[in-house]
């Protein structure tokens, strides 16, 4: 990718610190990414973490794009928008169905009890 700076006389140590922020952010993308992929019982911390790594990502790549003026970096944030919007639909969803999950309610453990007490009395 070639960087069209703001400054043409950007020194070059400037240049060495946004080539490396690009990198961090790089390597934060690729992990956020390789966690998605690892299945779990519970996703939800995962999916927390990505989401908080996406973010680092953002952070990184706009604190870049205010020294350089690069179309990939601004349509790499826009990509990157709507990969946080889908890790944070995934989390509510997740979130909505833990919260009505059947047996939160005392409802299916009553029923439950009084089945083992039907079966204890016609052992009995």
């Amino acid at each position: 990718m070639s960087m069209e700076t703001n400054d043409p006389d950007m020194p070059d140590a400037a240049v060495t610190h946004i080539s490396q922020m690009l990198i961090l952010a790089k390597s934060k993308h690729q992990e956020a990414i390789t966690l998605l992929g690892i299945p779990d019982r519970n996703a939800l911390p995962r999916l927390r973490e990505v989401l908080r790594l996406l973010n680092e990502v953002e952070l990184l790549a706009d604190d870049a794009a205010t020294y350089v003026e690069a179309g990939m970096i601004k349509a790499a944030i826009k990509d990157l928008h709507f990969q946080q919007a889908a890790v944070q639909a995934a989390i509510i969803r997740l979130e909505n169905v833990k919260a009505q999950a059947p047996w939160k309610t005392p409802w299916p453990w009553i029923t439950l009890f009084f089945l083992c007490m039907m079966i204890m009395q016609v052992w009995a």
